[in-house]
């Protein structure tokens, strides 16, 4: 299920304008099988590191591990940031905010434009 933020975007002018984020709820199912995915990518980097020679005693248990750690973060994330759009308060261009991901409340950001530091304020 997904829902729809609406925030506001400040920066250096002082001026306001608002941020459009749309967030998405994982079931356990949709978290189970991201996390599954996941593990089979860094196993299947393992398998392909037993052909490496030397390498192979580091590599292999490292793609094991992180592997394992990542499906782990993986199946703890329960919401998703699926868009999020924003006109820039200090030039005006319009464009895709830099916070897709695992939602976590981020409040600075850069124009992707003239590389001025935004804040997010929800």
């Amino acid at each position: 299920m997904a829902s729809e933020l609406v925030g506001q975007l400040s920066g250096y002018s002082g001026n306001r304008t608002s941020a459009f984020i749309t967030i998405e709820d994982l079931q356990l199912r949709r978290r189970l099988a991201r996390a599954v995915r996941t593990l089979g990518l860094w196993w299947g980097a393992g398998v392909v590191c037993v052909f490496i020679p030397i390498a192979h005693f580091v590599l292999v248990p490292s793609c094991l591990v992180g592997g394992l750690a990542a499906a782990g973060y993986r199946l703890s994330v329960r919401r998703i940031v699926t868009a999020a759009r924003a006109t820039c308060p200090d030039c005006g261009v319009e464009q895709e905010l830099d916070i897709l991901g695992a939602w976590r409340q981020r409040s600075h950001l850069a124009c992707r434009a003239c590389h001025r530091a935004l804040r997010l304020h929800l």
